[in-house]
């Protein structure tokens, strides 16, 4: 009976990630229009299926290296609810983070060989171009940044209105979605293992790049552009010449439109929202760097950036009804919202998650892993440098996005590792 049990137990658990993305996932991403039973049960759906696997495989989860920072960031869940003065406010990033770690779990101890891995990767190819068909025809759309657009968006027809937001999709939340799965796409599109799959990896890329520009997003477009240097890079050296290039061509920049002139052109002043200028972008930050200063170590509070802002630091640019989340800064958010020691925690998930990717890059010897390894580290770039100048994945839909990716990070360098202790044992038994 206990080894039946046992077998059933591990039969669930690699079954996690079908789980999570199907029955919990789809509850927390749009807990407004569910019970509460449904979301206490989606809540409690991530410790059971951990229990499963502890019954099941003798562990809780898959041990990996980003295990410390993400128990340090989960701890300084109850710090953040507990300052918040607002318990309400709370909710959504409470499911933010609960989703997130349970995403990155699920794929860590679901995907455990390499057929896994290359069918889950599919999906994910698929799903680019999906998206950004649902952000062309689904995004509130403007042309307060690059008014030469305007011709473009009065062809495309709005014709999905997404029940969660009927006015539209919010450009930056698509922008910082399109821009984190996009390398995916481009890596295979130069290195897949079949002709087919370069091709269609190439037109996706295309489309989806193309959707990218028209939602304005400078952050994610430099972002996305620093991520295809990388990723060329690595894929031929001679794109190494490129970067003498773009430095010569951003200094001859910097010469013709001076400091001020350059920052504008990335946070345009003539946008129609003070909070895009890049006036109103330093005085957010300012206010964010003066949160962190008084309450450095528990933060202000989850979802209380907005509130405590017009409190205790109000604005001068922006009007006092106009709603800023976050700060605009991932780094910045991350602190603010759990004070410093969830930045610690944040800042060695990143360097950690950089050290696989790196090392995931070599342990694939340019064979079949080199697209996946080279996307994700790709995504990872396009995440950080689209970060500096915003924080998408504030809000629970893009925080799911990033959790996968970080899932599959993790999954790819645990199966290249073991991989590469299978073949060493080999060649040592093969030594004669």
């Amino acid at each position: 009976m206990k080894q039946r049990i046992k077998t059933a137990c591990c039969r669930i658990a690699d079954l996690e990630l079908v789980v999570v993305l199907l029955g919990v996932a789809p509850v927390l991403l749009f807990d407004a229009w569910m019970p509460k039973w449904a979301i206490a049960a989606a809540l409690a759906a991530i410790p059971v299926l951990w229990l499963i696997r502890w019954l099941g495989c003798g562990s809780p989860i898959r041990a990996t290296p980003l295990d410390l920072p993400i128990l340090i960031l989960l701890l300084m869940v109850p710090v953040g609810v507990w300052a918040a003065a607002i318990k309400s406010l709370t909710l959504e990033q409470i499911y933010r983070i609960i989703l997130g770690v349970g995403l990155y779990y699920a794929a860590v101890g679901t995907l455990t060989c390499a057929r896994r891995l290359r069918h889950f990767v599919s999906l994910l190819l698929a799903a680019v171009p999906a998206l950004a068909l649902l952000a062309l025809l689904g995004t509130q759309l403007s042309d307060s940044k690059f008014p030469l657009l305007a011709v473009l968006y009065d062809w495309i027809p709005s014709s999905i209105k997404p029940f969660w937001r009927p006015a539209g999709l919010g450009p930056n939340s698509v922008a910082g979605g399109l821009v984190m799965l996009l390398p995916l796409t481009i890596g295979f599109a130069l290195r897949g293992q079949r002709r087919w799959l370069r091709i269609a990896c190439a037109l996706a890329s295309l489309f989806a790049s193309s959707v990218l520009v028209l939602t304005q997003s400078r952050g994610a477009l430099v972002g996305l552009a620093l991520a295809v240097l990388v990723i060329f890079v690595l894929w031929n050296r001679w794109f190494l010449l490129a970067i003498p290039a773009l430095i010569l061509g951003g200094l001859a920049a910097l010469a013709v439109l001076g400091v001020e002139g350059l920052s504008q052109f990335m946070l345009s002043s003539t946008a129609t929202s003070a909070i895009t200028s890049f006036e109103g972008r330093l005085e957010i930050w300012t206010r964010a760097l003066y949160m962190i200063q008084d309450f450095p170590i528990t933060g202000v509070g989850l979802g209380m950036f907005d509130h405590i802002m017009d409190l205790l630091y109000p604005l001068f640019i922006a009007a006092p009804e106009t709603d800023i989340f976050h700060p605009h800064n991932m780094f910045l958010s991350q602190a603010v919202s759990s004070g410093l020691p969830g930045l610690i925690g944040f800042l060695a998930l990143i360097f950690l998650l950089l050290v696989m990717a790196v090392q995931s890059i070599g342990l694939s010897h340019r064979e079949e892993a080199w697209p996946l390894a080279v996307g994700l580290l790709g995504a990872l770039v396009a995440y950080l440098v689209h970060g500096i100048f915003d924080s998408p994945t504030s809000f629970v839909r893009a925080s799911a996005i990033l959790w996968i990716l970080f899932g599959l990070q993790a999954a790819l360098w645990l199966h290249l590792w073991k991989q590469q202790a299978i073949n060493e044992s080999a060649g040592q038994v093969g030594t004669p």
